[in-house]
């Protein structure tokens, strides 16, 4: 597989004094649908300000791979965009209202609406609430503001099962990767919206763990499912498997950069690399 620069993102899109709303420079998830990239952007990297943040999205067609990072405000860039491009490019992004989003690497984008699963939920006093409910955000493409939430709770037994990260296909179907410490394996799980219900069911569960690890941790960085095939980023890492579970085959980039958000439209695979933030796309 090769994996080519599909868009430079900008470092940030907030005034360089607009402290209090900045949008970026932390990139996390990433979906991808009908040319839009919709990425989940946060002020830093700390955990007090993972939770929160904005979805941004770029119609990928309109802009100039390159030249899209010069429409932040940032004076040390070198390079500005003419006042003409800079209002062609401004009407193909899109930026949300400040949301919640948790972790921000569990997106997904249908024909219609764009996808969030908002985890890392805190009980009162900011201690983490262990098993207990995340939410699943529905979004309008067309503003990006929330159009539905749904809470979701998954038990097995005394204890449950909390998604870091989730991938949507199409409207009613949601993917979700638990890492189990205990039992050393990655378990993927469905989840099916009937009648306005997230019905859930095991899909399969992996052998061992996929990379090495410190016990107890969950390093998976990107997941994404297209038809029959699951992805699945581990830092410079992609695994393929099928839905079943069965693995196919690892691929490996040496960039320097983290990958942080995995996204499948049709049969193109597009990564989002950690700061500074780019989009690169290919085929398996």
């Amino acid at each position: 597989m090769t994996l080519a620069t599909q868009l430079w993102e900008p470092r940030s899109l907030s005034l360089e004094t607009n402290d209090w709303q900045q949008v970026g420079p932390v990139m996390e998830g990433l979906a991808v649908n009908g040319g839009w990239a919709y990425s989940s952007w946060y002020r830093s990297a700390a955990a007090s300000d993972q939770l929160k943040g904005n979805i941004v999205a770029f119609n990928m067609k309109k802009l100039n791979k390159y030249q899209a990072q010069y429409l932040s405000p940032r004076s040390y860039l070198y390079k500005k965009l003419s006042f003409g491009k800079f209002k062609s490019y401004s009407q193909n992004v899109k930026v949300s209202p400040y949301m919640r989003l948790g972790h921000g690497q569990s997106l997904g984008a249908s024909s219609k609406y764009i996808y969030v699963l908002a985890n890392e939920n805190k009980l009162p006093g900011g201690a983490s609430n262990g098993f207990y409910s995340e939410e699943i955000l529905q979004l309008k493409k067309s503003d990006l503001t929330i159009n539905k939430v749904w809470s979701i709770r998954v038990d097995v037994g005394s204890s449950g099962r909390y998604f870091y990260n989730a991938a949507f296909a199409g409207d009613n179907t949601m993917y979700g990767v638990f890492h189990n410490a205990a039992f050393g394996r990655c378990e993927f799980w469905r989840l099916n919206l009937v009648n306005n219900r997230w019905q859930v069911s095991q899909v399969t569960a992996t052998q061992s763990h996929f990379v090495k690890q410190q016990a107890g941790s969950s390093p998976v960085q990107g997941f994404s499912v297209s038809g029959s095939n699951m992805y699945l980023a581990f830092n410079n890492l992609i695994f393929k498997l099928q839905t079943d579970g069965t693995y196919q085959k690892t691929w490996k980039h040496v960039s320097n950069r983290e990958i942080e958000g995995l996204a499948s439209d049709g049969s193109q695979l597009y990564a989002q690399l950690a700061q500074r933030g780019e989009i690169l796309s290919g085929r398996w």
